[in-house]
């Protein structure tokens, strides 16, 4: 297929990557905001999302259809975000921001063993040592000093071996289907996933939602998944998803400077506990000397 733009050049690439990342910063606290259970928080955000997309693909005069082999891609790949979502809100509501946060330092280990894998590379040792380390720190933060539950650790890590799986995926679909369709296809799946639990045991309709809810799911589904999950797509376009991977690590300082701010009596940790999650973030950044030349 011929896209209708070329590329991102290396350097345009990475500012449009870390911009990404800030955004999603953002995400975890309005996940604290918003009143609602994980499952109708992940329904409602995709409710606002999918109208968006399919006006933007109308706007750029894409059409829907695919490729049958394509669209199943797509939907199997929506999979992986809905688990993703439904996880790191259900980690949020049931262990703080800070643990939710924090597990997805852990999203370049699973990204070193599923890129391999995808695109049919040797593995990189030290690729797998680092992120091995990385899960180990986050584990001990976690336990020592937010003393969350094996349950809360779990949901986590979970988020962040869902995300490694479809962001992984999503590197190679980038450079072959315009972004606004793949993005379409896949939350439509998600929002499919999603549907069965909300209507299964925790349906809450429209007219409960609060109008703090309300406004709070508007900025998330537009201000914090549509621009950021287009842009990813587009940053992958250039770079591979394992750097994709390494810059997520940054989105845990945003999230909790911001839940210092937004939460200051709930979300209080120690001098340890940020000397160590700093640890934690270099640890992983050191990665970045190891980038292939193909990079």
């Amino acid at each position: 297929m011929t896209r209708a733009a070329r590329p991102l050049s290396v350097p345009a690439a990475h500012g449009l990557l870390h911009v990404t990342v800030f955004v999603w910063g953002f995400t975890a606290i309005l996940g604290r905001l918003i009143s609602l259970p994980a499952v109708p928080l992940v329904w409602y955000r995709l409710l606002v999302v999918l109208p968006v997309m399919g006006l933007l693909l109308r706007l750029k005069g894409l059409p829907l259809a695919t490729a049958p082999k394509t669209m199943r891609a797509f939907w199997g790949i929506g999979v992986l975000v809905a688990l993703h979502w439904l996880c790191f809100y259900g980690c949020i509501k049931y262990a703080g921001v800070a643990v939710a946060v924090l597990c997805l330092s852990s999203l370049t280990f699973f990204t070193a063993l599923f890129e391999p894998v995808v695109y049919r590379r040797a593995v990189v040792p030290a690729e797998l040592l680092i992120g091995l380390a990385a899960i180990v720190g986050v584990a001990l933060l976690v336990k020592l000093e937010t003393r969350a539950t094996p349950a809360g650790l779990a949901l986590g890590l979970a988020s962040a071996l869902f995300s490694a799986g479809f962001g992984t995926l999503n590197g190679v679909w980038s450079r072959k289907e315009p972004a606004a369709r793949v993005t379409l296809h896949e939350l439509s799946s998600a929002l499919l996933v999603t549907s069965l639990g909300f209507a299964a045991w925790d349906f809450i309709p429209p007219w409960a939602l609060s109008p703090r809810d309300g406004l709070w799911l508007l900025v998330l589904g537009v201000g914090c998944t549509v621009f950021p999950w287009l842009a990813s797509l587009k940053v992958l376009e250039t770079l591979s998803p394992y750097t994709l991977a390494l810059a997520v690590t940054l989105e845990p300082v945003y999230s909790l400077v911001l839940a210092w701010l937004f939460f200051p009596g709930e979300e209080q940790l120690t001098g340890r506990f940020y000397a160590g999650a700093a640890g934690l973030i270099a640890l992983v950044l050191a990665n970045a000397w190891l980038k292939r030349p193909s990079r």
